[in-house]
């Protein structure tokens, strides 16, 4: 029985990151989703990847992230910053915000973030940090290409 329970349990795993390797299908996607509503923190972060990636779609790859990170998941930490480093996000080019995430990421031991860290640092070191001007001007330039992330991102910012 003891065997058993253990076969399964990997069989479980086993699933669990072989979605993440396969090509992006709805039908997959909405498995991960209902997995992430069972609080399965990787597959918030893989639908939060699909999200942004495969459906263009940054702004509403925040709840995923938002919710894999709060629970511990590092790697959803690490996604979350680089997510505020998209101007598309609707998140502003949030390099405090970011640096936080990668900080609890890399302090949690995901390598990725402590490289992030670095670079992150190293840009805002330089000044090449965006004033929220020309943000603003970025985000404005999108949505007028009717980018329709960019103009979600722009009504956020806008209200800040």
């Amino acid at each position: 029985m003891k065997t058993l329970r253990l076969l399964f349990g990997l069989a479980l795993v086993t699933t669990a990151f072989s979605v993440q390797a396969e090509d992006y299908s709805e039908k997959q996607h909405d498995k991960l989703i209902r997995e992430c509503n069972r609080n399965n923190l990787e597959s918030c972060v893989t639908a939060a990847i699909w999200t942004r990636d495969y459906l263009e779609a940054p702004a509403n790859a925040y709840p995923f992230l938002k919710k894999a990170c709060d629970g511990g998941n590092i790697r959803g930490c690490n996604v979350l910053g680089n997510l505020y480093l998209n101007p598309s996000s609707g998140l502003g080019m949030d390099y405090a915000a970011a640096v936080k995430l990668y900080e609890r990421a890399c302090k949690g031991g995901y390598e990725n973030a402590c490289t992030n860290l670095e670079d992150t640092k190293a840009e805002m070191a330089q000044g090449n940090t965006s004033a929220r001007d020309n943000r603003l001007n970025q985000l404005s330039e999108s949505c007028a290409l009717e980018n329709e992330a960019a103009c979600q991102a722009l009504m956020l910012e806008m209200q800040r």
